[in-house]
């Protein structure tokens, strides 16, 4: 092999990693880049889901309130009547019920003869707040619901207020739990504790399994937490909108 042949030889590798190292590093960038918007993106419905949790809290709160001023004889016409009236104002509740401890003696539509004793409470809060996680009732028959209580009153509420919102991904799925408990108390209608409830324990606040991206942002306010998935998929769109236009 003659001198100049050798040269061209080893030249090769070296036009070769030219060539196609740039193509390469805007491959990886744009990869970057589109990973960081997809979990921006995520972070982003994950905080809107602690203000919808937020928003829910605050109305359960004005209806105990509300409910509160009540100075009549209970669980007659007329307090049921007040209950009602109360929760038509209020977007997030469903119902208003009347308790002592976790007797639960009548709601705004109906007074069971013995009242319901509810099982103990998923979570508590000193001094007066219990919280009971899809829980089924003669009260709601037939639907999981959210009971928060407050001293003598408890708010119904759907598992699927507190955090939804809306968004144009259709692979979208996220949960809402207590940090205190590791406990869901609100899933959408994609997501499940068994495939959610692992990622409570991991200390990365983005992780990549199943084919899902997993984001989780925790609440400044109370022991609350949001966990908000999208497919994979959606990242490879993301980077090929960023190799098209640049």
């Amino acid at each position: 092999m003659s001198h100049r042949a050798r040269h061209q030889l080893l030249a090769l590798p070296g036009i070769i990693f030219l060539v196609l190292f740039p193509i390469i590093l805007s491959l990886w960038i744009a990869f970057l880049w589109a990973k960081s918007e997809v979990n921006n993106q995520l972070r982003t419905f994950a905080q809107l889901a602690l203000d919808k949790s937020e928003l829910v809290i605050r109305q359960a709160d004005l209806v105990s309130d509300a409910a509160e001023r009540y100075q009549g004889q209970v669980c007659t016409p007329a307090h049921q009547k007040r209950m009602l009236n109360i929760i038509r104002g209020y977007l997030y509740i469903n119902e208003l019920i009347y308790a002592r401890d976790n007797h639960f003696l009548c709601s705004s539509l109906i007074a069971p003869v013995n009242g319901y004793t509810i099982a103990p409470a998923d979570y508590k809060r000193e001094p007066n707040v219990s919280i009971y996680y899809y829980r089924n009732t003669p009260f709601f028959s037939g639907y999981k619901m959210t009971y928060m209580q407050r001293g003598n009153y408890v708010a119904v509420i759907n598992p699927l207020f507190w955090s939804e919102v809306m968004s144009d991904d259709p692979t979208l799925q996220w949960g809402v739990y207590d940090t205190v408990t590791k406990t869901f108390f609100s899933l959408s209608k994609e997501a499940s504790a068994a495939t959610f409830s692992p990622l409570i324990h991991l200390k990365d606040l983005t992780v990549q399994r199943n084919g899902y991206l997993y984001a989780t942002v925790y609440s400044t306010k109370r022991p609350i937490a949001a966990i908000v998935a999208t497919s994979y998929q959606r990242l490879i769109t993301h980077f090929y909108n960023h190799l098209i236009l640049g």
